[in-house]
């Protein structure tokens, strides 16, 4: 079974007007149900509401501020997605991985679209490979809305008011589309829209190389390397990919698809989809756990339960199902 069609043109002007008129009336009908839903979230906390083209809540979960790894979600068709959105063929089994990250202040949410056929859309109507956002977010997906808002008090006062003065607070931008412009296209500029405004790219910047990813199933056997410097075996169970800081930032997928992940293995131990690679630190990298049927652990645990984010060093490798991920970072130059 196919999941997804490939990838689709981005949406044109009129087409974003629309999308961001939905997003709005759709925020409208939900109001009062997302009013009660904050009044029950304790500050510092959030909660994610996704929503049918009515309005109509269909999926909802609570999100605790973390205090080490980042909170993570996905959402999907899947019914092991954390937030399972029923009813929506346009959604992907595995469509978006929304994360949370600890610190001071309004929690800082970054999402990242899974490769669905739908995309992601923020508030006004732009279709971007993953955003940043603080404090709370709206965007769509095939029919379906998605709503995060702040606990307590904050969240409060964010739907206070009218429907309009409130989804300008929400979205920064008025329901007829006037406000600041939130992203511009994945296609005219590849990187990661921050809400709010959009984080400048120096063109005139390389990324910078961040190592080799390898994936190696623990059950198969040790290959050759090929003309391109990459060991595999026969049968396709080890993989090599060297990666860019560009590539962490956006996040890399590894999974059985190889159209939609950089990183593709073979064995029906991985998902089709199974995890998101991104940077954490210079010396970290993060592997999130994309609703996959055997997990993501941490090394030298191949059975139990899975994790949904685990820290991956060089010391440190971390499992998909029977797969071993390890991380071999670039050597830095000596500065003499």
């Amino acid at each position: 079974m196919i999941e997804d069609s490939g990838p689709q043109p981005h949406p044109g002007a009129d087409e974003r007007a629309e999308d961001q008129m939905a997003l709005a009336s759709c925020f409208s009908r939900a109001r009062p149900i997302l009013t009660a839903l904050v009044a029950g979230v304790k500050e510092g906390d959030a909660v994610i509401v996704a929503t049918d083209q009515n309005g109509f809540p269909v999926a909802q979960r609570v999100v605790e501020r973390p205090k080490d790894l980042p909170h993570a979600v996905v959402i999907g068709r899947h019914n092991r997605c954390a937030l399972a959105i029923p009813g929506d063929s346009r959604v992907s089994l595995r469509h978006l991985l929304l994360t949370g990250w600890p610190g001071q202040g309004p929690m800082r949410f970054r999402g990242y679209d899974l490769g669905g056929r739908a995309g992601v859309l923020l508030a006004d109507g732009k279709r971007v490979p993953g955003f940043s956002a603080h404090g709370q977010v709206a965007l769509a997906f095939g029919r379906t809305s998605l709503f995060v808002l702040p606990g307590g008090a904050a969240g409060q006062n964010i739907l206070a008011g009218e429907d309009a003065e409130s989804f300008r607070k929400l979205t920064g931008l008025d329901t007829s589309g006037a406000g600041h412009r939130l992203a511009i296209s994945a296609m005219a500029e590849p990187g990661v829209a921050e809400i709010g405004g959009y984080r400048p790219i120096d063109v005139e910047v390389r990324p910078e190389p961040r190592g080799l990813l390898r994936l190696r199933s623990t059950k198969g056997t040790r290959g050759r390397s090929t003309s391109r410097g990459r060991r595999r075996d026969e049968s396709g169970q080890v993989r090599e990919l060297e990666v860019d800081s560009e590539q962490l930032q956006r996040g890399l997928l590894i999974g059985r698809y190889s159209d939609r992940c950089s990183l593709a293995g073979q064995g029906r131990n991985l998902s089709r989809v199974h995890a998101l690679v991104t940077e954490e630190g210079p010396s970290s990298l993060l592997v999130y756990d994309l609703a996959s049927t055997n997990g993501v652990r941490p090394s030298g645990q191949s059975e139990g339960p899975s994790h949904s984010v685990v820290r991956l060093t060089p010391d440190d490798p971390c499992m998909l199902g029977h797969f071993e991920l390890s991380w071999v970072p670039s050597d830095k130059p000596t500065i003499h």
